[in-house]
């Protein structure tokens, strides 16, 4: 009887162990899908906060556009800034994450972008970068339009005849922390209202991939 006391106590101490395995194994199994799924939830939120970043971008360099007198100073590469800068035209911007954001590399990545347009292709120009919100840094560019038939990416053309007079190109990128990324393109027409005032009219708006 004594024996058979010890093959149950044995007995009882292996289902113990084995019972403790698999709750371990469940509860770690549990912590995993908990962390992906907060994760996911991170990146999706992350992802909408740079798309509604990018997309303000744009409004406001379409906003900015009013204040340029001569938008060929602009397309030429003349400097001309919007108001909403946070300071020289160059160098990096650091992230909440440590990552860094290079206003020359991202005007050379996005003028390196394959275009099917040939000369008429735009050439954008740094126009308008900054912080917009606590976590998310934006940068806008503004180019000729494509539609231009003129040859010329850094002067808009004029003439009833040119599809693309008055008509410029804007780039908008809003980097955020963990590697958010949204780049949205619009067309705008410059034109004046009823009364003779100027604004800007948006034609299209759409993302572009990565």
């Amino acid at each position: 009887r004594h024996r058979a006391s010890q093959h149950e106590l044995a007995m009882t101490l292996v289902v113990a162990l084995m019972s403790l395995v698999l709750l371990s194994a469940l509860g770690i199994s549990l912590a995993v899908v908990m962390t992906t799924e907060l994760r996911a939830t991170t990146n999706y939120a992350m992802s909408r906060e740079s798309m509604y970043a990018a997309d303000g971008a744009l409004q406001i360099a379409a906003h900015e556009l009013l204040t340029v007198a001569d938008v060929n100073v602009l397309l030429s590469g003349g400097g001309t800034l919007s108001a909403f800068v946070d300071g020289p035209p160059s160098g990096p911007r650091r992230l909440g994450d440590g990552s860094t954001v290079d206003l020359t590399q991202a005007t050379t990545a996005a003028n390196a972008e394959p275009r099917p347009w040939g000369a008429n292709n735009p050439v954008w120009r740094l126009f308008a970068f900054g912080w917009l919100g606590p976590r998310t840094y934006v940068i806008a560019w503004a180019a000729d339009d494509s539609h231009e038939n003129d040859g010329d990416p850094l002067v808009d053309g004029g003439g009833v005849t040119n599809p693309g007079a008055r008509i410029l190109a804007l780039r908008a990128e809003a980097f955020g922390v963990g590697g958010a990324h949204k780049v949205l393109e619009a067309t705008v027409r410059r034109e004046e209202d009823t009364a003779g005032a100027p604004r800007i009219r948006v034609l299209s708006w759409h993302e572009i991939r990565q």
